[in-house]
């Protein structure tokens, strides 16, 4: 099932409409110009230019009011459900991200942590970049994915910064997976416990042939209760663990396989 087909006939809400909720509207309006679409955003002063008369409205500090009666939720990471009862409309939240993973060919390297995916993510598109290949940067710090999603193929690359904030209901994970680190910060929306599931879900619904990478001397990563694959590799900087099968550690300034 392509994308197209998967969101037509859908009755659609765009949960927050920040840069990604805008993003999301045009691609939309691109390809069901005539369709009806719900934006709902606590924020009642929303910047509604470019919007028609197919477009409704939830706003303010009731736009969560029977949210449950559509069939797909597109959130943005800009929304913080922290202490709300998600349980009639949890299973129909979904994000770009996932629409993404779920209906795009190519490879997507997916990357997060609490400092410095953004730093990562961009030194790795510029490699691919350099390399030839047909690489986008989407997320956090690139294009909105929507914005770009049409214009993936099998041939391409897709290195994707990824927050806690989109990773926090997620079901579908990147065939590359990068935790970088987790520290407890940015807890605005979650706990440090909910937190941390947050950024092992970037890799938590791979296959056995996916790649995830992660920092094998994070503390609160090593006691995170993680069922790791035979493919995965474990990063180290400062010591080494001779019982993983697959590590990258540092000695003499060189990486050691």
């Amino acid at each position: 099932m392509s994308l197209i087909e998967f969101l037509k006939g859908k009755k659609i809400c765009i949960l927050g409409y920040g840069k990604q909720g805008k993003s999301t509207f045009k691609y939309l309006r691109k390809h069901f110009p005539d369709k009806k679409i719900t934006i709902a955003d606590k924020n009642e002063s929303i910047d509604k230019s470019g919007l028609d008369e197919n477009v409704y409205f939830k706003l303010g500090n009731d736009y969560l009011n029977n949210i449950e009666n559509f069939d797909l939720i597109i959130k943005g990471p800009g929304v913080i459900l922290k202490d709300i009862d998600i349980s009639k409309f949890e299973d129909k939240i979904i994000t770009d991200y996932e629409l993404l993973l779920k209906f795009t060919e190519g490879i997507k390297i997916g990357i997060t942590g609490t400092k410095g995916k953004s730093t990562t993510s961009t030194f790795l598109y510029n490699v691919l970049k350099e390399q030839g290949k047909k690489a986008f940067l989407l997320g956090n710090i690139g294009t909105p994915i929507l914005d770009e999603i049409d214009n993936i193929t099998q041939d391409s690359y897709v290195v994707i910064e990824v927050s806690s904030h989109t990773l926090e209901f997620v079901k579908s994970s990147p065939s590359i997976a990068i935790l970088l680190d987790i520290y407890p910060e940015h807890l605005d929306h979650c706990s440090l416990e909910d937190y941390i599931k947050s950024k092992f879900n970037i890799a938590k619904f791979q296959n056995d042939k996916d790649i995830f990478i992660y920092n094998a001397e994070n503390e609160l990563m090593k006691k995170f209760n993680f069922k790791y694959k035979e493919n995965d590799i474990g990063v180290f900087f400062y010591s080494f663990d001779n019982t993983l099968k697959n590590k990258v550690y540092l000695k003499d300034n060189r990486n050691i396989f």
